[in-house]
This record gives C-alpha cells, structure tokens and sequence, in this order.
C-alpha cells in the first residue's frame, strides 16, 4: 500500500533550500527571541517546556483567554488536551509534507485555538468517513477536515464554520478537452472520496444521465482525497471532483499533469471544523472569533494563499443545505 506522504511527495514540489531544512516548527534554536523568515513564514525562537524551539511568530505571541478555559467541559480540562480527528489528505489544510510532518491551514488553526482555549492538541489521523461516528461516539473531541456544514450532518455533531467552499473537476491535462459541466460525465469513470458531499451527490448526477438516455456515471468510491486522486493519475478514473481548493493545489503542485474545471455554482458549502455535542462548540466558536478579531485566522489563511475562501464570522451550525 502506497503511503499518504509518499503520494503527496510524488504530486508536490518543495523548496528545498538547507535554510528550510535546518528551520521549521518546533526544531531547536539557539538564540533565544530571534527570528528569522523562511518564505513566506517567520519564525520566532522561543521557550517551549523550558526548551528553545522556532515557532511561527503569530503563534508565539497568542496567550492562554482564562474565561475560556473556564468555560471548557469539564472531562476537557481535566485530561488537559482537545483530541482532533483529521484526513491529512486534503492540502492545503491538512497533509503531510515531505519529512512526514502534519501541517495545513486547519492544523495551525486547530493549534491556534488550543493555545487560547489553554490545551494540547492531540492529532489522530482517521479516514474521512470514520470521523463523524468517531467524534459522536466520543473517540475524538472535534475533527479539522475541511468539513462540509449540513443539516444531516448537525444532528449528529456540531459544527464551527469559517471558510467557504465549491466543487471542481479535475483530470489529467490534455485528456477530456470538451468536458464544460455535469451533464458532461455521462459515461466516464469518476473517483470519488467515500464519506463526503460528493458522495451522495453522485448518485442524483448519475440518475440524471439515464433519464436523459445516456450511460450511467461509473463512478467508484476511494477511502481518502489522495487515493482518488491517485486513481485518477494511473488511469483508473477519468477524473475526480472535489472542493475547488484541493483541486487547484493539485494542480499548482501536480508539475503541469493535471487540468481543473471550476464549478463555482456547484457544491457551494459552509465549512470548518467539526465538534462533539454538548456545549464545546460554544467553547470553540469564541475562540475562533477572538482569532479573527485578532487578524491572526487572516495571518493563517493568507499564509496557505486561501484567504479569499475566509469567513467574516465564525458561526455554529450554519449550512447552505
């Protein structure tokens, strides 16, 4: 079985100055209270547990809002930790990168708000379609999967939206040069991730095609983003639709393999992050706020170039559907 970070090694192309290699997020530092940048981001040397480590600068200077830690549940503050469920398959807001390491808009997020809210971050890595059971039956806290909010999914957990979302096309370059919209995927081979909108979705543009007497969509189910996408690079599916910024980061770091349809109209969805019932989205919802308040959620999106897709407000279960 071919690993997450392998195929994302394989799609993506790094800087790889000795600069880069040598800084990054919690590696040792020297000189306490330096910085130094490293493209676009600016690391700060600091104390972590009484030992120098290089943080983000916006990190380093968020501090732990007491009324909100007051304000957590109760089992929260005494494990002293929010364990977040993620599908590091879905760049830019949560995948590994080269050297195995879990980053993303999201997890910095997830990060961010630990620090306010005075808790750990625990991550655990899960399959998308396995999250929301695991975080109804009390296995993990809160997920950051770049989740859809629908009504349908609101009765099982919570959700803290703040970004926007839409659908696109995505397919090897040079191989599908009339396709224009759905009525066009009659007939073809489509890769889907199992477990999200586009899921259920499919079935109504598959219906639609024989009603119009033409070939069923043959679609196929994948367990994770990058698997379907995966299926889409060796042949297996002629493409695969998923949210507009996956595909556009699969086909800025794809080295010209892949081609993407934007479908502005389709799809469009409130997004963010999911969390348990019973009162911790209030928790989380406050903190995120004081996030964008603060123009740090700006600093993190801009930071992945995903800022036009940030929300004015965080809300609690808001949905287009």
């Amino acid at each position: 079985m071919i690993s997450t970070a392998l195929i994302f090694t394989s799609c993506i192309t790094y800087a790889s100055t000795s600069q880069a290699a040598e800084v990054n997020a919690g590696a040792a530092c020297t000189k306490f209270n330096s910085s130094i940048k490293v493209g676009i981001v600016t690391y700060k040397c600091v104390l972590v547990g009484g030992k120098r480590q290089w943080t983000e600068k916006w990190f380093s200077a968020l501090k732990k809002n007491h009324s909100l830690y007051r304000a957590l549940p109760s089992d929260i503050k005494a494990k002293g930790k929010l364990t977040i469920a993620t599908d590091p398959t879905d760049p830019p807001f949560q995948f590994f990168n080269e050297a195995n390491e879990l980053i993303g808009a999201e997890i910095d997020l997830a990060n961010a708000v630990g620090k306010i809210l005075g808790v750990k971050v625990e991550f655990v890595t899960s399959g998308f379609s396995a999250i929301i059971p695991g975080v109804e039956a009390g296995r993990f806290d809160a997920s950051v999967s770049a989740f859809a909010s629908t009504t349908a999914r609101q009765k099982i957990v919570d959700f803290v939206t703040y970004f926007n979302s839409s659908r696109a096309f995505l397919y090897r370059k040079g191989t599908l040069p009339d396709i224009k919209d759905e009525t066009d995927l009659c007939g073809l081979k489509v890769a889907i991730p199992a477990g999200t909108t586009m899921a259920n979705a499919i079935v109504g543009l598959s219906t639609n095609c024989t009603t119009a007497g033409k070939a069923a969509i043959a679609y196929s189910l994948y367990p994770d983003q990058a698997t379907t996408v995966l299926a889409v690079r060796s042949g297996r599916g002629d493409l695969t639709i998923l949210s507009a910024h996956v595909s556009s980061w699969w086909q800025q770091n794809g080295d010209g393999e892949f081609e993407v349809l934007l479908r502005p109209t389709q799809g469009a969805d409130f997004n963010g992050m999911v969390v348990r019932k019973g009162g911790l989205a209030k928790v989380v919802q406050k903190a995120v706020q004081k996030l964008m308040d603060d123009g740090i959620f700006q600093t993190i999106f801009t930071k992945w170039n995903i800022e036009k897709l940030a929300r004015a407000k965080a809300e609690i279960n808001i949905s287009t559907r």
